[in-house]
């Protein structure tokens, strides 16, 4: 425990945000209680950027440290006995060639490939005229950014008093391969080209936002320094930090867990609960409709999880486990369970704060506490990291698809004992 304190010490001070040039990348697998609560401790300190965190031993984390930790970093696994991989010795190069290769390809949108903002509007506007027989497609903006940019929903609906299905993705900017795998998801219903698709969309209304954080998302894809941008680009006053985490901002246990009060980190979550614009209009959507919802799917990367309330602790730090619990879990089991069947991967499932770590403030957290919506998740989709390949997305849709299927089937016979 002492050289615990003194790594802790030693990583007090907030660290200065630079770009990617000379930063690491490093895969850290924690093999003591110990190690895992010094990981837990860096997770989201300015500078310190975890692309895939961790909560138990033996659960890989993948780090981003900034070059003027790199020498310091080692060797506090080194004093700590961390087993660690240096994965890249300079992010900036990788994301660069990221970036270049995108930009080489036409700015057209293409349901395999990852698509700008822009070209997702139109992407929208191409669905809807698409709109299977007998159906109404219509797309509605929920509200906006304090850049001016749309908040897109896209309903897929019939006549009748019919339950609705929910997706949402994009809420941290830099996580691509969410709205990707959206839209695929998206994709199937509208073609009803699936068994699968044509059943459930013969029983319910499909609601997606595929980019419910615009201004950031935008700007993850403006060069390659502001690929990793996980915020919204909200100005903070005093502060010449820009952007809120929209996914620590909502009024759901705000700010008692996971959630920095710097504007500058990563997890800032913001000046009050509900500051931002976003979280407003998701927040006062969801409430209006939530009655109607059968389950919400809030899509992020990357760590291979189906996350479900709640995300915080009590006041003796304790893990609070909502009243559906088991309800919760037994969706959230055969979620993670279809998905395993699809390509033999391993998926975690359970409430964020025991599976990740804890973190107040979520989406899921509000549709389920303030929404009435009982069956919320969160699932953390496949990787690597937060720039895959354009192949990764086929994949993803595949496993996540058969998890939609799956979990639906067995809400419906949880409800049914009711």
């Amino acid at each position: 425990m002492k050289v615990l304190a003194v790594c802790l010490a030693l990583f007090a001070a907030s660290l200065a945000q630079v770009d990617y040039e000379g930063y690491h990348l490093v895969n850290v697998v924690p093999e003591t209680p110990e190690q895992v609560e010094w990981l837990l401790y860096l997770d989201g300190k300015d500078g310190i950027d975890f692309l895939k965190s961790t909560h138990q031993v033996g659960n890989a984390a993948e780090i981003i440290i900034p070059k003027d930790q790199v020498s310091r970093t080692y060797y506090l696994f080194s004093k700590t006995n961390m087993r660690y991989f240096t994965a890249s010795t300079n992010v900036a190069d990788d994301l660069k060639r990221n970036f270049l290769m995108r930009n080489d390809k036409p700015k057209v949108f293409n349901i395999n490939d990852f698509n700008t903002f822009e070209d997702i509007l139109a992407g929208l506007d191409d669905f809807v005229a698409r709109c299977p027989s007998g159906a109404s497609c219509t797309l509605e903006d929920i509200g906006d950014t304090v850049e001016g940019r749309p908040i897109r929903l896209l309903k897929i609906t019939k006549p009748g008093d019919r339950k609705i299905v929910w997706f949402d993705s994009a809420i941290h900017a830099r996580e691509w391969l969410a709205p990707a795998t959206n839209l695929k998801l998206l994709d199937v219903i509208i073609s009803q080209q699936d068994s699968n698709a044509v059943s459930l969309f013969n029983k319910y209304d499909f609601y997606f936002v595929i980019i419910m954080n615009p201004d950031g998302y935008v700007y993850s894809w403006q060069d390659s320094d502001t690929r990793l941008w996980r915020k919204n680009r909200s100005p903070n006053v005093g502060s010449s930090c820009v952007g809120t985490d929209l996914n620590r901002n909502y009024d759901a246990n705000w700010l008692s867990d996971g959630t920095s009060t710097n504007p500058c980190s990563f997890t800032y979550g913001g000046t009050s609960a509900a500051s931002e614009k976003e979280t407003q209009a998701a927040q006062n959507y969801l409430r209006s409709i939530g009655s109607r919802v059968l389950s919400l799917t809030s899509i992020h990367t990357t760590a291979e999880m189906i996350l479900i309330p709640y995300g915080h602790t009590d006041d003796n730090g304790e893990c609070v486990i909502p009243a559906d619990h088991q309800k919760q879990m037994s969706a959230a089991n055969a979620f993670a369970d279809a998905i395993e069947n699809t390509f033999s991967t391993s998926w975690k499932r359970g409430t964020a704060c025991l599976t990740i770590y804890p973190a107040s403030g979520a989406t899921m957290d509000y549709a389920y506490d303030k929404a009435g919506i009982t069956y919320a998740f969160t699932p953390e989709l496949r990787g690597p990291g937060f720039d895959p390949p354009a192949s990764a997305i086929q994949l993803s849709f595949q496993e996540v698809w058969n998890g939609v299927v799956a979990t639906i089937a067995k809400i419906e016979e949880l409800e049914s004992m009711n």
